[in-house]
């Protein structure tokens, strides 16, 4: 069973949901990429990644006490299962490697399930890194 998440926004290292879900949790962290799209969600203050073509830059982790942590970012990404229209993530399993291109095998991530096009105020940040983009603000 894949027991690897794939973070890109405010559950990565030093972020607010870090702190608040992650810490003390993390047992390993690998510094990844996958592909997709990124926007940061301006009205909410958190990125949305879905398909695409470019690299997704993030934390690959494993942490401890998997299912009680999986429920509870369920929660945060508002996750209420597989095709519920009401999702506003779904959690998919993608695939991930290396920055230097070395495939490092399947990990969960939160894929944003609405339609960039009707979400207001959504900025594509075309290098993919969401911490990137937070440190130039």
């Amino acid at each position: 069973m894949i027991q690897k998440l794939f973070v890109y926004g405010s559950l990565m290292e030093n972020f607010y949901n870090y702190n608040r879900y992650l810490k003390g949790k993390v047992l390993t962290r690998n510094h990844v990429r996958t592909r997709g799209a990124l926007y940061h969600l301006i009205d909410k203050g958190y990125p949305a990644m879905i398909e695409g073509n470019d690299f997704i830059y993030g934390e690959l982790i494993e942490v401890e006490d998997w299912g009680n942590t999986l429920r509870d970012l369920d929660t945060l990404e508002n996750y209420y299962g597989e095709r519920n229209i009401n999702n506003e993530y779904n959690r998919v399993l993608i695939e991930v490697e290396t920055i230097k291109g070395e495939h490092k095998g399947s990990a969960y991530t939160y894929k944003y399930s609405k339609q960039i096009k009707d979400t207001f105020n959504a900025l594509y940040i075309p290098y993919g890194d969401w911490r990137r983009y937070m440190q130039v603000l």
